[in-house]
């Protein structure tokens, strides 16, 4: 890719990341009813449990955070279990907080950090904040990472290698066996990186089990984020998993009072909130499948999705078409900055949500005739 038009999609990231919220979009546009379905937010709204444990925690607000951060880790061990410790975990300020500190801590002086062109955009821009270089690679025919063009993409200075599966933003969920093929053919000083920030709503056996990897030993750092799971993105907490010699190193980048006390102990009550989960997979399988079945039906077929949302490609009219949903109150994701210029992201909503979207999606479509 062009090295000058790389860096003017970098520039974009910070602003693709807020994003238009629906307060913006209502103020801005004159709207009254607004359904934002372009950040992967969580439809049912935060754990039940999690807004339980902050409000109690709100009383020591005033307090520098103690000993939560620790805890957090431990319960963390405890919930995945399988020989992990504390020290297999680190503790960020949301999971892009994660992919920060693996950025500051391995991509500097010229190292390269290899990802896809159509991937998570904050990978390339973690490259070049700190010094070092992004490689892009291009993604296979059915938008899914080119795992092998990664590897043969390795030199000596390469450093990172980042992987997102579910991938933001296609939806599909790397194999566990490709990822085990990647990782033999990788040299010793390259370290792969899992952003899982949606790995709660996979339900395909065969997709990528990267703490086993980690349990294994092998060069694997998991991001995981409490975002989408929990529906906690407010709150901002995340955590990376690997061994711990790799934790011990990723600590040095961590920011004195990183996590908030009340923060952590709403994220640890969100383990346990067990009907809460089951309830939010429950609604994506069910809603991304209808969404999936009633665009392919439209003649928008999306890619197959193991995330909360769906993408659809090959949409020539595709800025006009989400400047017309914005207009009528419905808010999507264009993906320019992910590298795809006829493209847009859909957050499986409410069955209310992704009906108004639907039926407003068939009205911008006759418009733009």
């Amino acid at each position: 890719m062009n090295e000058r038009l790389l860096n003017q999609q970098l520039l974009q990231v910070p602003l693709y990341i807020a994003g238009k919220s629906a307060e913006e979009a209502r103020r801005e546009l004159g709207l009254g009813d607004v359904i934002k379905l372009a950040s992967n937010e969580n439809a049912l709204g935060p754990s039940p449990r999690a807004v339980e444990a902050l409000t109690q925690a709100l009383s020591e607000a005033h307090r520098y955070p103690g000993p939560a951060e620790l805890d957090l880790r431990r319960r963390l061990a405890e919930h995945h279990g399988g020989g992990l410790t504390e020290n297999h975990f680190v503790i960020g300020n949301g999971g892009t907080d994660v992919l920060r500190l693996i950025g500051q801590s391995f991509l500097f002086e010229g190292g390269e950090g290899i990802s896809s062109r159509v991937t998570f955009p904050l990978f390339r821009l973690l490259a070049t904040m700190y010094g070092g270089r992004p490689i892009v690679v291009e993604p296979a025919a059915d938008y899914g990472l080119d795992l092998s063009a990664m590897a043969e993409a390795v030199t000596e200075q390469s450093r990172v290698v980042w992987l997102c599966s579910p991938n933001n933003p296609t939806g599909l969920a790397l194999g566990h066996a490709r990822v085990e093929a990647l990782l033999d053919r990788l040299p010793e000083h390259v370290v792969v990186v899992i952003d899982e920030s949606y790995v709660d709503f996979v339900d395909d056996p065969a997709a990528v089990d990267s703490l086993a990897f980690v349990r294994a030993g092998r060069p694997v750092i998991a991001v995981r984020s409490f975002s989408k799971s929990a529906g906690l993105a407010n709150l901002r907490v995340g955590y990376g998993v690997s061994r711990p010699d790799v934790i011990e190193y990723l600590l040095h980048a961590v920011l004195p009072f990183n996590t908030g006390s009340p923060v952590a102990q709403a994220a640890m009550a969100s383990l346990d909130d067990h009907d809460y989960h089951a309830r939010s997979r429950a609604l994506v399988a069910t809603e991304r499948r209808y969404l999936s079945d009633k665009l392919t039906a439209a003649g928008r077929p999306p890619v197959p999705s193991q995330a909360n949302f769906l993408l659809v490609p090959q949409v020539p009219e595709c800025a006009a078409l989400v400047e017309g949903l914005l207009h009528r109150g419905v808010i999507v994701r264009p993906l320019a900055a992910f590298g795809l210029a006829d493209a847009f992201r859909v957050t499986v909503g409410l069955h209310e949500h992704n009906l108004r979207f639907l039926d407003t999606l068939t009205e911008v479509s006759a418009h733009l005739g």
